[in-house]
């Protein structure tokens, strides 16, 4: 007889995915708007900057002055000391 052992095991996993949010404001009082997925990332840093980068392009296409309220940026990873940037989009992307 052969000494044969199996194994089955559910582990977690944790992907992260950049989305495009957009919603519209009609002049007729009807709103509407979508979602799309830009891409799935293996860790949080990486999709950041790929979340930012899109969204920094797009704001510079639109030219929304920095501060507008009508284009929101990631939300930044959260540094060590806790601290917590008050304009997100005025950070700077880090480093590739």
């Amino acid at each position: 007889m052969e000494d044969r052992e199996i194994e089955y095991r559910v582990r977690p996993v944790t992907r992260f995915i950049v989305t495009r949010f957009e919603s519209v404001g009609h002049p007729n009082g009807r709103e509407s708007g979508g979602c799309d997925s830009k891409g799935e990332f293996d860790n949080f840093d990486t999709a950041y900057q790929v979340g930012y980068a899109l969204c920094r392009d797009e704001h510079q296409r639109l030219g929304w002055p920095i501060g507008d309220q009508r284009i929101k940026y990631p939300e930044p990873p959260s540094p060590s000391d806790g601290a917590v940037a008050s304009e997100p989009h005025l950070v700077p992307m880090p480093a590739a």
